[in-house]
């Protein structure tokens, strides 16, 4: 099929599937996966309460995979969960500035032959068509 006759559906799948791969191929080496980087990188900025957390990543996961991720950070020592909700220790705040530099290099690739005008229009363009379907959807 010609590139031009897919379907954007087709191109966002496509994409998603190959970030999951991708990620997962450069954070392998830390035995784990882009679930546990999105985890990882939610509390970079400070404690997360629970239920915002699983709220962000919602959309990244199938059910009782983010328990999973928490839980195995909680093993590892790179994750607390207390009254201030879930935060990174100072070994998960290493290990997030470790994995931080590979993703950020697939983030680099991703965006390889693109401006930075094309990069933030296409975002604004998927922003906006999310917001089209959700409105058709009624969730806005």
């Amino acid at each position: 099929m010609d590139p031009e006759q897919r379907p954007i559906g087709w191109w966002v799948k496509r994409l998603d599937t190959l970030l999951d791969e991708a990620v997962d191929a450069v954070v392998a080496g830390e035995e784990l996966t882009r679930r546990h980087w999105q985890v990882l990188h939610s509390l970079a900025e400070g404690p997360v309460q629970e239920p915002a957390l699983h709220t962000g990543l919602g959309d990244f996961r199938s059910p009782g995979d983010l328990a999973v991720v928490v839980a195995d950070l909680i093993g590892r020592g790179w994750v607390v969960s207390g009254h201030r909700g879930v935060t990174l220790t100072p070994d998960g705040v290493l290990a997030h500035d470790r994995v931080a530099r590979s993703v950020g290099r697939i983030r680099r690739h991703v965006a390889d032959g693109l401006s930075r005008q094309e990069y933030e229009r296409t975002i604004l363009v998927l922003d906006r068509m999310v917001e089209n379907v959700e409105r058709a959807l009624g969730r806005r």
